[in-house]
């Protein structure tokens, strides 16, 4: 089958769907709107395990009058359709991105706006919990525009599923806290990993392998390669992800491996662009940086086959698809499907 099923997440304010259920074509790029959740601010979305829920970051200041934003979790049918099934506060503000327990029991969100990341307990029919627990960060970093307290941006479970990486682009680190099974995670036994003052480590990405670890900085836009076993991580090498010649102003966003587990993603917003990278263990190498015809990508995604990749531009509202030829290499094509601020694509399982 060459049509795929995809979930969207948007800056649409629930007033234009807020979650976009798709259907894309691998062999041609087309993508056709299925229909849509109303979801306020749905800026990143997971699946669970099993694929029967999807979990979504509403990121807002408020939440029924209260501060801070929210976490949707949505029943998933055979088809792929999404039913709303409730909504919990994750007490902090501005969730923009949310993760799932390798058993589906917790989710994780990441709330950049007040530094600090939640723990929900998953009841038996999906629905995350009220109370959930708060992991609280302290510090600031080197930058005072942007680095005046703690900004957690990524919640995300390591490879062998003993612990959750939470990068803290505030404070230029990246800590680690073992999973646990009955509460969700120890809070109270985080191992720090710092990066260079002002960088703001944003996203973690790991190699199929599990033995390596990504991470990219916002400001410093650079990927940074550690070396990963049982949540320790041992730095290795770092790699610019703009041209040499660039001297405008850039901010990175996501980063992701092609299919084939050699090429590492990261996305550029302000030179709107993509970054190829060869890597190698704690080697990187520049491939190429491709334009994405769009304005402030956010996430994109691969198609399995590994033919396309989907690119969410925020600021000009839209999708736009690159074509991969047969190294690798990426090609903007014509193809550009308008949304109301697209910024997260997942494929369902």
């Amino acid at each position: 089958m060459s049509k795929c099923i995809a979930y969207i997440g948007t800056y649409s304010k629930g007033e234009n769907g807020g979650i976009f259920r798709v259907e894309i074509d691998d062999q041609t790029g087309d993508l056709a709107v299925l229909d849509t959740l109303d979801v306020e601010n749905p800026s990143h979305l997971a699946l669970s395990p099993d694929g029967k829920f999807l979990y979504a970051a509403s990121e807002t200041g408020k939440f029924r009058d209260q501060l801070g934003g929210a976490v949707a979790a949505c029943a998933v049918d055979a088809q792929g359709k999404l039913s709303l099934l409730n909504m919990e506060g994750t007490e902090g503000v501005a969730p923009c991105y949310v993760a799932v327990a390798p058993d589906g029991k917790f989710v994780y969100a990441a709330n950049y706006g007040q530094g600090t990341a939640t723990v929900f307990a998953v009841d038996g029919q999906g629905r995350v919990c009220d109370h959930p627990k708060i992991i609280e960060h302290q510090g600031k970093g080197a930058n005072p525009q942007r680095q005046e307290r703690p900004h957690v941006h990524i919640t995300r479970v390591t490879p062998d599923g003993k612990y959750l990486a939470v990068c803290d682009l505030g404070i230029d680190a990246v800590v680690l806290y073992p999973l646990c099974a009955a509460c969700g995670v120890d809070k109270n036994r985080g191992s720090f990993v710092r990066t260079p003052d002002g960088d703001g480590p944003r996203h973690i990405e790991f190699s199929k392998d599990g033995k390596y670890a990504y991470v990219v900085t916002e400001m410093g836009c650079t990927v940074r390669a550690y070396a990963y076993e049982d949540g320790r991580m041992t730095f290795l090498s770092a790699i610019s992800t703009l041209p040499e010649d660039f001297d405008g102003q850039n901010i990175d966003a996501a980063i992701h491996f092609a299919p084939d587990g050699k090429t590492l993603v990261a996305s550029n917003r302000g030179h709107d662009s993509l970054t190829l990278l060869d890597v190698d263990g704690g080697e990187m190498r520049v491939r190429q940086i491709v334009k994405v015809g769009g304005k402030t990508p956010r996430e994109f995604a691969y198609t399995a086959n590994g033919k396309f990749v989907f690119v969410c531009n925020q600021d000009s509202a839209d999708i736009t698809v690159l074509a991969a030829d047969e190294a690798g290499n990426l090609t903007l094509t014509d193809k550009k499907y308008d949304l109301p601020k697209p910024v997260c694509l997942i494929w369902k399982n």
